[in-house]
């Protein structure tokens, strides 16, 4: 019942909001529209020559009809291509103004568009009052620019417009073209002209003819519940922004009594309940604990001892599915098969734990050496190591196996069994494109490996590949 209510609540105020929008916006459609059939007849009135060179009052007789004087409309005017104001509707005795800089009279001359252009809210220079300018462009008889007509609505229009509206909930905002703040109610003079065209319910709303959603205010902070309209077709829209809390304010009221007796009548239940819930928490504790136990015996599982890498059984899973992964999206994959040169030397020479350290150098030298957290480094065998690259192809992977070799030839751990007096590696490269299977790919590896072994060690082999002689130099 309670949700009921809430959702009754929520709609009440939707419907009341789209209607308050709708009416207002036919209104002010209405308006803008008889006074822009005047600016019409001024444009196609300035087309005939008998019109222009009639006398002034003449002229001023037949330019300006009853609609543009209006107790709510400001001057029309009449600019000749220069910016020059040449006709007024208010007086026969034209002042010497130059409009030129306006953004509208700009608009026009770089514009041949015939349509009505609606300006940013400005102060008028003839009358110092806040308007919005609607205009249109003259055209010469070869399409020229040859002026403006422009007619001025005074923002107490709207200002109490809205203010005749009565009592209503959140508040009513008229943007412009760009996101200007035309008017707003409850009135504030300072948000008058400001932009609020970064926001995102503003880029919500002008992406339809009317609706409703729920997003950030456009002023001020949290969240409103939407409802706009585009008023007619012009680029002027419409919103009524209401405060979550405000929508509930008497459900609240409601919820707060039927609340504290169905509280009352379930209090023996929610002790009850409390007492199971806390067993619940014991049992999901130590379900958490065993989880946690479980993954750290998989994790173990999966990791050599020694290195720390990943050891064979995780080797074996991470080929097969990155196999598969690379297959199904045409992805290349690489494997790098690598051999501790001379090892069985090593550890005869200097036993086998300087030979764990070692193998502790080439596994560290092996993740120094990899760049992506997609990467595989694997221990597979005594000493022997894999590395998985996918999404890599043999050119790079042949980078990432120098860089290896380098790497370790560079830690300088003396091997005296060693032709090259250090602790080095060789290494076999194979490529997915080479292979049909995972197990080919590892032969491939393998072969290139012991191919390398035998051209003298601390190698690098690729399958199948013609040998680039790739070095890397450290910066």
């Amino acid at each position: 019942m309670l949700w009921d209510m809430r959702l009754d609540a929520a709609r009440r105020t939707r419907i009341a909001s789209h209607s308050l929008v709708q009416v207002l916006g036919r209104d002010i459609a209405r308006n803008i529209e008889l006074y822009d059939l005047s600016l019409r007849a001024i444009v196609d009135g300035m087309k005939l020559p008998a019109v222009v060179n009639a006398d002034p009052a003449t002229r001023q007789l037949i330019l300006f009809d009853r609609a543009a004087t209006a107790e709510n409309f400001g001057h029309t005017l009449v600019f000749d291509k220069l910016g020059n104001l040449v006709i007024s509707s208010k007086s026969l005795d034209v002042p010497p103004l130059n409009y030129a800089d306006r953004e509208y009279f700009q608009y026009h001359a770089t514009h041949d568009d015939p349509g009505l252009h609606i300006s940013q809210p400005i102060i008028s220079r003839l009358t110092g009052r806040r308007v919005l300018i609607l205009s249109r462009r003259l055209s010469g008889p070869d399409g020229s620019f040859a002026g403006v007509a422009i007619g001025s609505v005074y923002l107490d229009y709207f200002r109490q417009l809205f203010a005749a509206v009565g009592d209503h909930l959140g508040n009513i905002t008229l943007s412009g073209p760009g996101g200007s703040i035309v008017m707003r109610e409850p009135y504030d003079e300072l948000e008058i002209g400001r932009s609020v065209s970064a926001t995102d319910s503003y880029q919500k709303l002008v992406q339809a003819k009317d609706g409703s959603f729920e997003g950030a205010a456009m002023m001020g902070e949290g969240t409103r519940s939407f409802v706009f309209t585009q008023v007619g077709d012009l680029p002027l829209h419409l919103s009524i922004a209401v405060k979550p809390e405000d929508i509930y304010v008497e459900w609240w009221r409601k919820a707060l009594v039927i609340g504290a007796v169905v509280l009352s009548l379930c209090a023996i239940t929610m002790v009850l309940t409390w007492l199971f819930r806390c067993e619940l928490i014991q049992r999901k504790a130590a379900e958490r604990a065993t989880a946690a136990l479980n993954a750290e015996l998989e994790q173990l599982a999966l990791t050599d001892p020694l290195t720390g890498l990943a050891n064979r059984r995780r080797y074996d899973e991470v080929l097969a599915r990155e196999w598969r992964r690379c297959q199904r999206q045409s992805l290349s994959l690489s494997l790098l098969l690598l051999d501790a040169d001379c090892f069985k030397g090593f550890n005869d020479r200097y036993g086998h734990q300087q030979g764990d350290e070692a193998l502790k150098l080439i596994a560290r030298s092996i993740e120094a050496a990899l760049g992506r957290a997609s990467d595989t480094a694997c221990r597979i065998g005594g000493e022997e190591f894999a590395v998985i690259l996918p999404e890599t192809d043999a050119r790079g992977a042949e980078i990432v196996a120098h860089r290896i070799c380098e790497t370790v030839a560079a830690r300088a751990m003396p091997h005296v069994a060693n032709p090259h007096s250090v602790v080095t590696v060789s290494c076999g490269v194979a490529h997915d494109a080479l292979a049909k299977t995972p197990g080919a790919m590892c032969a491939a590896a393998d072969e290139a490996l012991y191919d390398a072994k035998r051209a003298g060690r601390n190698q690098i082999k690729v399958s199948h590949a013609r040998e680039t002689h790739l070095h890397l130099v450290a910066g």
